[in-house]
């Protein structure tokens, strides 16, 4: 796939009013991704799951915009929110990293995860930086070995993998 086919296909937005998935070179979604096939779930799961859809009009009302990329974790895990919080402007970009996922659903799936664990910092306004990022989950969701894990997460994850399993 060429460049500017990649540029086509990362500029999907979602409208928060409507729901709907369209192209618009104008206008960026403030969930972003380099990689394809992550921007292709990405709108799979705006368009299958109202949970994700959701999420994903959540976080176009904050201050963020949240990057997810393929990565590892450490940690055991097969997908996490960096704490590193980033300025910029008048913004915070946040960075998902997600592991080889077997399946498109699971992908979404875990997507939609960590998406709540976005949506937890982008919604204390005090949290600009890794240090406040790392004090928050310390504070909130304590799981040991620096890895935080929270109810919400796990729900979200769980309701969008079932949303996408009735479609």
């Amino acid at each position: 796939m060429g460049r500017s086919a990649i540029w086509v296909v990362a500029v999907v937005l979602v409208s928060g009013a409507t729901g709907t998935i369209h192209a618009q070179s104008d206008v960026k979604p403030r969930v972003r991704s380099t990689d394809p096939a992550i921007v292709a779930a990405i709108a799979e799961g705006t368009t299958r799951s109202a949970t994700f859809r959701s999420l994903v009009q959540t976080i176009e009302r904050t201050d963020g915009i949240v990057y997810v990329e393929r990565g590892r974790c450490g940690h055991g895990v097969t997908s996490c929110l960096s704490l590193s919080v980033v300025p910029a402007g008048d913004f915070r970009l946040l960075r998902i990293l997600v592991d080889d996922v077997r399946t498109i659903s699971t992908l979404i799936a875990t997507i939609g995860h960590e998406l709540q664990h976005a949506i937890e910092l982008l919604t204390e306004p005090s949290v600009r930086t890794m240090t406040a990022a790392y004090n928050y989950y310390l504070r909130e969701a304590p799981t040991g070995r620096d890895v935080f894990e929270t109810t919400a997460a796990i729900s979200a994850g769980l309701a969008v993998a079932n949303d996408l399993g009735r479609k």
